[in-house]
């Protein structure tokens, strides 16, 4: 009898051991899944993406820094910015524009020769280089200087900010050639009230006269296209038609506000 109990007791305690065990086992088996659930879960994605800068979801040319814009040209001691994007231009040149009271603007950076399709802007800009500029030989050049038009070329469609600091004085429509639909934009300059920034070649005008504008911020308006039956100058020195921003300075009487 006293044999039987005794295996009866080793046989519990046999059991109790394995339940114990398999209890530990369980334990481990839990605390593991619930480790990888862990690590999985930051290791993927949050159901919230992360917050998109302003800059990228709503982007603007006045995001970039005043030091980081491109002056491409100067009138007097005024710095004169690249009124287009910088990934979007494709030339620069100056001409005459046959105007007495146009003002020579000073050119910022190379002058390179013509004489075929040159490099694009873009490109440079991208490459790190800097503003390479034509010149180009045209009518008005025995009343105005060789550098007193600046071409702008980029994509039609392309944002056109303020060159300079200044106040719109007039938006006004003409004819180009006496056929094409034009607008024309005017800027005093902030800092002389007697220059008068002239911008044409524009189209979704943005800004009214009597406003404030900022060089490289303010938003004037997009970049016309032309006709493919208009020669443009440009055109010699890019692989399309030679759209762009067209801009000249006059000299005015400061309290016209408009030439």
């Amino acid at each position: 009898m006293y044999g039987l109990n005794t295996d009866r007791r080793r046989a519990r305690e046999a059991r109790r051991k394995q339940i114990r065990r398999r209890r530990f086992g369980v334990l481990v088996l839990a605390v593991t899944l619930v480790s990888l659930a862990v690590w999985a879960a930051a290791a993927l994605p949050t159901a919230t993406p992360a917050r998109v800068p302003d800059t990228v979801v709503h982007p603007t040319f006045g995001a970039t820094p005043v030091a980081d814009q491109i002056v491409i040209a100067h009138v007097g001691d005024v710095p004169i910015v690249l009124p287009v994007p910088g990934e979007a231009t494709t030339a620069i040149a100056y001409h005459p524009v046959g105007t007495p009271e146009a003002v020579a603007l000073s050119p910022q950076g190379e002058c390179v020769s013509g004489g075929g399709i040159g490099q694009r802007l873009a490109d440079i800009f991208q490459s790190g280089g800097g503003v390479q500029y034509y010149l180009i030989e045209s009518e008005g050049g025995e009343t105005s200087a060789a550098t007193a038009g600046l071409s702008v070329g980029a994509a039609p469609g392309s944002s056109i900010v303020s060159p300079v600091d200044g106040v719109v004085t007039s938006v006004k429509e003409y004819d180009l050639l006496g056929r094409h639909r034009d607008v024309q934009v005017d800027i005093r300059l902030a800092s002389d009230p007697t220059l008068l920034l002239v911008l044409t070649h524009v189209s979704d005008v943005r800004v009214e006269p009597g406003e404030q504008v900022v060089a490289g911020e303010t938003l004037v308006g997009e970049v016309r296209a032309f006709a493919q039956e208009l020669d443009q100058a440009l055109r010699q020195f890019t692989s399309d038609n030679g759209d762009h921003a067209q801009l000249m300075v006059l000299k005015v009487a400061s309290e016209l506000g408009e030439f």
